[in-house]
């Protein structure tokens, strides 16, 4: 009886651990829904992510020992808003082993046309907002590759409130199992 006991108290005590972090990995949508009714700007400010522009973008890239992290953005879409609080979390928790930037494409909520199609011709980015992932492998060049213009993956979904957490916890996951292999 003793022993049943024990056992069923160590159970509890580890789904009661188990909960926990799963409460305390997740954000506080709180905060998440006041951060995305901010301009993106304002959103990633503070955040360890760096602006980028057409310049500097290749050398930047291919220059890092890090992975590195595109967000491609229009600063008053809401779109743009929900992915851009979601990358201020992750830089806050990745910061050490991945770069993270935003590429600001406009002011406003919407993209022009040629603007579009000017960021798909140089990155092939067909929609904003967009994430482009690029393992640059913490500097090692892979086989098949002889050069990072080419991101590893390409997302355009970005996380509505009401699946935001869940949404993260999938990027988490994704960074940690294939980029910071």
């Amino acid at each position: 009886m003793l022993t049943r006991c024990m056992s069923l108290a160590w159970a509890l005590a580890l789904m009661m651990s188990f909960c926990l972090a799963v409460q305390a990995a997740d954000a506080d949508m709180a905060d998440v829904r006041r951060l995305a009714r901010e301009p993106v700007e304002t959103i990633l400010s503070g955040a360890p992510i760096a602006r980028i522009s057409d310049g500097k973008y290749w050398k930047t890239v291919r220059g890092s020992p890090k992975p590195v992290v595109v967000m491609f953005y229009a600063n008053q879409d809401q779109q743009s808003r929900y992915l851009a609080t979601l990358a201020r979390y992750l830089a806050l928790e990745f910061s050490e082993d991945v770069v993270f930037y935003g590429y600001p494409v406009t002011a406003g909520a919407t993209v022009e046309h040629n603007a579009l199609a000017a960021i798909k011709k140089r990155y092939g980015v067909k929609k904003v907002p967009a994430t482009l992932f690029y393992d640059n492998d913490r500097g090692k060049m892979e086989l098949e590759r002889t050069d990072y213009s080419v991101p590893a993956v390409i997302e355009y979904r970005t996380p509505s409130p009401l699946f935001w957490n869940t949404y993260r916890q999938t990027i988490r996951k994704y960074i940690q199992e294939n980029i910071l292999d």
